[in-house]
């Protein structure tokens, strides 16, 4: 009968090799955590083998429990193998509460479930990474320079508010397919808040929130002095500061 006294590592991604030590293994030794693996035989007493690629929740870990079987059919008693689930490390700025909240009468954990609403949040998410990096502002909350200690808005909060907006705007058209005919006045606002504040963080609208010391174009007159009479004999701006040069 085999006996299993050791497993290393203990825990690991999906698809880890683990070192399985003990007694009694054969050539004909497999692995079991839970369902049969391919094994390989090291000797009598080590054997390696891999942990199947298992699927969960980004973030989160599952046990299962390791065990050796011999060919006659005997069992080793079981160890825990923890497995861990990679984090999403996608940057987002809003949660699955906040784009819920946007849509009402929504109710969670129906037919959308909250990853389905997470997925809609990263893809959202790297359209407004894109639209930064295009205009070279820092993804890094650190590198934003604050104006003030009280300044409204933040670079977080304008960050949440478009995420939000997008996000929102693709769960109100899932709950509007539901219908069975017409569009949904919510579901077309969401999509032109949103389209209206990526254009204002494209266009540089912001930048100064993230970047205070950035340049803008203020249109207007540059000075009060060197009036002129036009043909009219009104007096108007000699220079202007949209004019060039």
């Amino acid at each position: 009968m085999p006996t299993l006294t050791s497993i290393s590592p203990l825990s690991g991604p999906p698809g880890s090799t683990v070192t399985l030590t003990g007694t009694g293994f054969t050539a004909g030794s497999q692995v079991a955590c839970p369902v049969l693996v391919p094994t390989v035989f090291v000797s009598a007493t080590q054997l390696t083998a891999q942990i199947p690629d298992l699927t969960g929740d980004p973030g989160q870990s599952i046990s299962v429990g390791v065990t050796v079987v011999n060919p006659d059919g005997t069992i080793s008693g079981a160890l825990v193998f923890t497995v861990q689930f990679p984090a999403d490390t996608t940057q987002s700025w809003t949660t699955v509460s906040a784009v819920a909240g946007e849509v009402p009468g929504f109710q969670r954990n129906g037919q959308i479930s909250d990853q389905q609403i997470q997925t809609w949040i990263t893809s959202v998410a790297q359209s407004i990474a894109a639209a930064m990096l295009r205009r070279d502002l820092p993804l890094d909350p650190t590198q934003w320079q604050r104006s003030g200690a009280n300044a409204q808005p933040t670079p977080e909060g304008i960050l949440e508010m478009i995420n939000r907006l997008g996000a929102a705007a693709r769960l109100a058209a899932a709950v509007a397919s539901t219908f069975t005919q017409g569009d949904w006045a919510i579901r077309a606002d969401l999509q032109k808040a949103f389209l209206a504040e990526m254009a204002n963080l494209r266009n540089g609208d912001y930048d100064k929130i993230f970047l205070p010391a950035a340049a803008t174009l203020e249109p207007g007159p540059q000075f009060g002095g060197g009036n002129t009479d036009n043909r009219e004999g009104w007096p108007e701006r000699s220079f202007r500061k949209e004019q060039i040069f």
